[in-house]
């Protein structure tokens, strides 16, 4: 084809298309399944939640005479949960931009939702640290996870009187890849007599949930800190992400999204870290 040397481009209107590439975003998960107390401090910044303690104490037989029975003390304990953490993202549009693109509601929203998006997955990434807490562990930083560590993890479960069908497996997508589908028994349905994935890939393992996230900490010196976890183990407040505009004395206006949250971990002994490598 002959390139024409005379567009006449300075007759030549543009025009802003009202369809925008969309960005690939994760999905945020550790909200929706930990311990959410927001609506606890609603009206401070600060909410101690208490923890009852084992009795120290043990049944004993009562004396038919008497009808006495031995008592001890109550105990408790307490967790702090503090929201103490603002993260926000923002862009700024000026008045010329603002009559070029913002007046198309679409485009508005697609900017909101990203800023949104980006402040929301703070509070993922903060929640998931916590997993490093957990007291039982399984594997190394030196290699992948086995399915002996899978099953050992069940037994410290069942031992600590963590029901295991309340509980969720997180693993980084390449672990789960690279270790768990490379473990025969897992795919092939002969190896027990029937699939252990019965509705398709990270759906169901031993009957407990498996969620795939690239959020999943990453402890410098100590691998993935990947989990088989109760949702009671890790606690979280948060307000927002919301969205505000702001302006300046300039011709421009800054569209801003915010966030507070506070997490921590709640239970220590309520799931058990999936250690690994780290695959690049």
């Amino acid at each position: 084809m002959t390139e024409v040397s005379t567009k006449f481009d300075v007759f030549r209107p543009e025009l802003w298309t009202p369809r925008v590439t969309r960005f690939f975003r994760e999905k945020l998960y550790a909200a929706n399944f930990f311990k959410d107390y927001s609506a606890d401090v609603q009206n401070a910044d600060i909410v101690n939640i208490p923890h009852f303690d084992e009795l120290n104490s043990t049944v004993s037989d009562i004396s038919v005479t008497t009808g006495s029975v031995t008592a001890v003390g109550l105990g408790d304990t307490k967790t702090a949960l503090t929201v103490d953490a603002w993260k926000g993202a923002a862009v700024l549009v000026t008045k010329f931009a603002e009559r070029e693109i913002m007046k198309r509601p679409a485009v508005i929203d697609e900017y909101a939702s990203y800023l949104g998006y980006r402040s929301g997955l703070k509070v993922e990434q903060a929640i998931f640290e916590n997993l490093q807490y957990l007291t039982a562990s399984v594997s190394n930083s030196s290699h992948g996870i086995y399915s002996t560590n899978l099953e050992t993890s069940f037994g410290i479960l069942d031992s600590n009187s963590i029901p295991k069908e309340e509980c969720r497996i997180f693993l980084r997508p390449k672990t789960y890849w690279k270790d768990l589908m490379s473990i025969q028994k897992y795919y092939d349905a002969s190896q027990f007599g029937r699939a252990t994935l019965p509705f398709g890939m990270h759906d169901m393992l031993y009957g407990v949930g498996v969620t795939l996230s690239n959020n999943v900490y990453d402890e410098a010196g100590s691998g993935l800190a990947q989990a088989i976890v109760h949702p009671g183990a890790v606690a979280f407040a948060m307000f927002g992400p919301d969205f505000s505009v702001g302006r300046g004395e300039d011709l421009r206006k800054k569209l801003i999204s915010d966030v507070m949250y506070g997490d921590t971990i709640l239970n220590k002994t309520w799931g058990v870290k999936l250690r690994s490598t780290t695959y690049l």
